[in-house]
């Protein structure tokens, strides 16, 4: 089915584009943060994200583990870009401000990741560190809550509006 704007109206398709925004956008703040503040290279990263199904092992991995951790990454970005664009027409308060609800849900998806996912996983937990967790909410909320929110709002708008 494609809508009056030429753009796809199925809702794989925003979901798809929803995952692959926040994945990137996600994983290059992940990248760029570990660096900056860590000297940590981008395969660390990586690997990091494959110890959740590997635990330490995954830290002397090569490429296929790096590729792995990417994959992985992909998979939580669209599932949380999944369940917010089905939850959207379904609970109001959602459609609500974009800019606030965007942020809030970033922090909602760092909180169900750090206190809740992670610690479920193999990953090696580490102690709290209050500058790390200010910049994982930042990233959060611009790179993850705010995609997904307005990619969202913006694919709904389009399939109920008037045909031109």
């Amino acid at each position: 089915m494609v809508s009056t704007h030429g753009r796809t109206a199925q809702p794989f398709s925003a979901v798809l584009m929803i995952g692959c925004t926040v994945w990137l956008l996600d994983g290059a703040a992940a990248v760029i943060t570990a660096y900056a503040r860590n000297g940590v290279p981008p395969g660390r990263v990586f690997k990091y994200i494959s110890s959740a199904l590997m635990g330490m092992p995954a830290f002397s991995g090569g490429p296929a583990v790096i590729l792995l951790g990417v994959f992985l990454h992909f998979l939580v970005a669209l599932g949380w870009g999944a369940l917010f664009f089905f939850a959207y027409p379904r609970l109001r308060f959602l459609q609500g401000n974009k800019w606030l609800i965007g942020c809030l849900y970033g922090l909602f998806v760092w909180v169900m990741m750090s206190l809740v996912i992670v610690p479920l996983t193999q990953v090696p937990q580490a102690k709290f560190n209050l500058q790390g967790a200010v910049v994982g909410w930042v990233v959060h909320m611009l790179c993850v809550g705010l995609p997904i929110v307005l990619i969202t709002r913006g694919w709904y708008r389009r399939m109920h509006a008037p045909a031109a």
